[in-house]
């Protein structure tokens, strides 16, 4: 077994990089750059396939991210490899541009609202409440090595 090109998706910077995962332990590094202890795959097309938290969407979220097709978001940092026919995990044959493009990250953000104050001795705002909007954006492509050593960058 030779070692396997993959895209890393980190939904909470808005982030895809290319890493290389070890012909050794795989699924250990899996565990490492998603950053979970149970992972579950979701397939994306016939050739490719997304390891993502099995646990990821309980408790709260700052972020989720939408996989086109796919019925559910996903949560946490995903790992996009390149799936054989007979189930073996191989390199992603999409450029990084093409997988960016598969997916939606969706975050709140919150929004203040004002209310002026004035007064004889009071000038000035406050904030009354905090409105929420959806922001949608695309993975920002990244070429630089990870901070953390998990997996290597191509």
């Amino acid at each position: 077994m030779s070692e396997i090109k993959s895209h890393l998706l980190n939904a909470a910077a808005g982030t895809i990089r290319t890493m290389t995962l070890p012909a050794n332990d795989q699924l250990k590094h899996v565990y490492e750059l998603i950053g979970c202890s149970t992972v579950d795959v979701a397939r994306i097309d016939d050739s490719h396939v997304v390891y993502v938290d099995e646990n990821g969407l309980v408790g709260g979220l700052s972020c989720v991210t939408d996989l086109k097709g796919h019925p559910s978001p996903l949560a946490g940092n995903l790992l996009i490899v390149g799936d054989h026919e007979n189930g073996e995990t191989t390199s992603v044959s999409a450029s990084i541009e093409d997988v960016a493009a598969w997916f939606t990250i969706v975050r709140p953000v919150f929004v203040p609202v004002f209310e002026t104050l004035s007064g004889p001795d009071i000038f000035g705002t406050r904030v009354i409440r905090l409105d929420v909007r959806i922001e949608r954006s695309t993975p920002n492509i990244i070429d630089q090595p990870p901070d953390d050593h998990s997996g290597s960058p191509l």
